[in-house]
């Protein structure tokens, strides 16, 4: 079963950030709600593997894992929604295929930047 738990939005433009993530969740294969309320189904929906997205400190319930986001109000909503994800497979939570360029791909990528003086 997949993990569930509770993303915890912190800072300016909550609202845009989690309709953003919620979306790139559901594309990505997996449940997302947003609560803005405590809710007694919130245990049993991160326990069902759901990702449940919130801005309310006080939505806790005990042995529930939880991420906190603080949110920058130098980021783009999209920019800080693709911080959180980031966050999220680094936990093992969600898997990301940033790239989709074979080994081959990235190396005639990398040439070429290097002739272009962008890396060494």
């Amino acid at each position: 079963m997949r993990k569930g738990l509770i993303v915890l939005l912190e800072g300016p433009r909550v609202d845009d950030v989690a309709a953003i993530l919620i979306g790139r969740l559901l594309e990505l294969g997996r449940n997302a709600e947003w609560m803005d309320a405590p809710a007694s189904s919130c245990k049993s929906l991160v326990r069902s593997g759901v990702i449940v997205i919130t801005a309310d400190a006080g939505l806790e319930p005990e042995g529930v894992p939880r991420l906190s986001c603080p949110l920058s109000a130098h980021d783009t909503p999209d920019f800080a929604a693709e911080k959180i994800l980031d966050k999220l497979a680094e936990a093992g939570v969600v898997v990301l295929d940033n790239t989709g360029y074979s080994p081959e791909d990235e190396e005639r990528i990398r040439e070429r930047l290097a002739d272009l003086g962008y890396i060494e």
